[in-house]
């Protein structure tokens, strides 16, 4: 393979840039839309599972767009600020009070599956 010049070089930098520009176009809707799932079965799921304890809990739970410039990114979990949202971690993974109830772990596990094969299909599209 020869060496590239420096147009050469310089053209491909600008296809990159552009190639870039599309993959963060593409995915922010499937991260969007993947992550607002998560939320929702996890709602679900804990609607199921916190009983009496937690009655403020379920709306704690919240998918959030982390503002950074690089990346797609999103929270998804009980925000610690809104009411029973600092008992999470009791109600995910259980206390000396309960058991775990996993109601995050369920919903991502049966959410992780379709975000791979959604990201799979637009990276398949851009080669």
């Amino acid at each position: 393979m020869d060496d590239l010049d420096a147009s050469e070089l310089l053209a491909l930098a600008a296809q990159l840039d552009v190639a870039a520009k599309d993959v963060a176009k593409r995915v922010y809707p499937v991260v969007k839309d993947h992550a607002q799932a998560l939320r929702d079965q996890w709602r679900d799921n804990a609607k199921e599972t916190v009983g009496s304890h937690g009655p403020h809990y379920v709306k704690a739970i919240t998918a959030e767009q982390v503002p950074v410039t690089e990346e797609v990114l999103w929270e998804v979990g009980p925000e610690s600020g809104l009411p029973q949202g600092g008992m999470g971690p009791g109600f995910e993974f259980g206390s000396r009070n309960q058991a775990p109830h996993w109601d995050g772990t369920r919903a991502a596990i049966g959410e992780e599956p379709k975000f791979v094969a959604d990201i799979d299909k637009i990276v398949r599209e851009l080669l």
